[in-house]
């Protein structure tokens, strides 16, 4: 697990050491830090039963966890209590993954050897705030850092990651459809090794997506019927973990009617992360997330959209950087070029997190060189879909959609009349106001003709000339519609 511990070593020591803030989900919080509020009283409690002894298994998590001590106290006594399931509970009424990870690095994990971890958190993550405060994206990664915090206090314990529970009356509830966005990003982690996935919502909702009353009478916490649906749907996994050899793979359990998690592939307009691929990109939407909250809510000027090409005005050695850096003297100006991203992994982006929490004036789109195993047709679907995204979050904002840059030395290249098919049918989504075409590819070529290396010396990111060529492009617009 050391090789996917991105979120213990760089998202939690990037919350301590960047100059951005921090989002909620993933920066360790207590309750009030008063220890005289229940929740701190219940977590030295926790520390004492720990210092006797802990237990091999441990359920981690929220109310729904802590109602174990509650609603389900019979069947806790019958199945968890004693016995080789012997387990501690460390659910807390109300707690976020924050509290959880504050909870963690004071000593609910340590001092004792686990071999199974049971977690369920995130549904007041993704209840207790608006979407445009606490975005999907916010939940992924505070659960992937408790993850990953899991597997440093404990690294001889299998975690079983269960699906955050329906809640609502049906699928139309609006804090359900956020749980459901976040648990097909978290289903990924799971390796069947460290991490085992656990998903029987369907067992709580009958064939229409409704949540019974009968198992959770608040149509969000179980009762004790509840409770027992909940322990025959883990005790196999949990009893296949306590017996597992140590390169044991164990299988996730997935629901019979797999609604949430049923996909056409990747599509080049459908939204799909990139999560766990890429440790990077997990830290990217972190790193971005936290550069809107530092932000204040104040306007930006520009934001820029795209994959690679975008993404090397800033990166760290990237080409445009120092006139990038000369840009941001007079914009202020948002990056969401990453590397590598294709239609489908911006439109994930967009609308689960990084077009909240700001206004802006300017949007700049270019994408669609890393989708080349697709339709041209489809890939231009998926640019219409990014600039309605825009359009419908930022209705105030104009939005400038440039072609896919040429790349390959020759007109004949593949790669590049691929991209001009795609150039020739997103062209018509600028309307010539609210979404300006603005191309000049043409700047890139020579007098014959041809994209150099003199431009673009993998002839397809631009060099610090390259990114001069763009500058001088785009500058007018920004004046004209940034007014300076």
């Amino acid at each position: 697990m050391k090789a996917n511990k991105f979120l213990v070593v760089g998202v939690i020591a990037f919350c301590v050491t960047s100059a951005f803030a921090a989002i909620r989900s993933v920066t360790p919080v207590a309750w009030k830090g008063d220890p005289k509020c229940w929740q701190m009283k219940r977590h030295a409690e926790k520390l004492k039963e720990i210092a006797n002894g802990g237990a091999p298994v441990v359920f981690l998590g929220d109310s729904i966890t802590h109602g174990w001590e509650r609603s389900g106290a019979a069947q806790w006594k019958k199945y968890f209590a004693a016995g080789k399931r012997r387990a501690i509970n460390l659910g807390f009424s109300a707690d976020r993954t924050e509290h959880v990870l504050w909870r963690l690095q004071n000593g609910e994990l340590d001092g004792y050897e686990a071999k199974c971890v049971l977690l369920m958190i995130g549904t007041n993550n993704t209840g207790h705030f608006p979407f445009e405060e606490e975005p999907p994206v916010d939940t992924v990664l505070g659960v992937k850092a408790i993850l990953d915090l899991i597997a440093e206090k404990q690294p001889n314990a299998r975690t079983i990651l269960t699906a955050i529970f329906p809640r609502g009356a049906d699928d139309t509830n609006e804090a359900r459809i956020r749980n459901d966005i976040v648990n097909k990003e978290l289903a990924k982690f799971a390796d069947g090794k460290r991490v085992i996935w656990c998903d029987f919502s369907d067992k709580y909702l009958d064939a229409y997506g409704r949540l019974s009353r009968e198992v959770m009478p608040d149509l969000l916490h179980p009762n004790g019927l509840g409770y027992e649906m909940w322990a025959s749907a883990v005790i196999p996994l949990i009893d296949a973990v306590l017996n597992a050899a140590p390169d044991d793979v164990i299988p996730s359990v997935w629901p019979s009617s797999p609604r949430v998690y049923a996909s056409t592939g990747p599509h080049a307009a459908l939204p799909i992360s990139k999560f766990p691929d890429g440790k990077w990109w997990g830290t990217r939407c972190l790193e971005k997330r936290n550069e809107i909250l530092d932000n204040g809510g104040a306007e930006y000027d520009v934001v820029m959209v795209g994959d690679s090409i975008t993404h090397r005005w800033e990166r760290e050695g990237g080409e445009g950087r120092e006139l990038f850096a000369e840009l941001k003297k007079t914009y202020r100006i948002l990056n969401l070029g990453y590397g590598g991203d294709r239609t489908e992994h911006v439109i994930w982006r967009l609308e689960n997190g990084e077009m909240e929490g700001y206004k802006a004036k300017l949007f700049t789109v270019m994408i669609g060189t890393n989708n080349r195993d697709r339709h041209p047709a489809d890939v231009a679907a998926g640019v219409k879909r990014i600039v309605e995204d825009i359009r419908a979050k930022h209705p105030e904002a104009k939005v400038v959609l440039m072609p896919i840059f040429p790349r390959g030395a020759k007109a004949t290249d593949e790669r590049r009349v691929f991209n001009e098919k795609v150039n020739a049918l997103i062209k018509p989504i600028a309307d010539g106001n609210d979404v300006r075409w603005l191309d000049f590819n043409s700047k890139f070529f020579n007098a014959e003709g041809k994209l150099t290396k003199d431009v673009m010396d993998d002839l397809l990111h631009p060099n610090a000339k390259g990114y001069k060529i763009w500058m001088d492009a785009i500058l007018p617009v920004f004046r004209e519609i940034c007014g300076k």
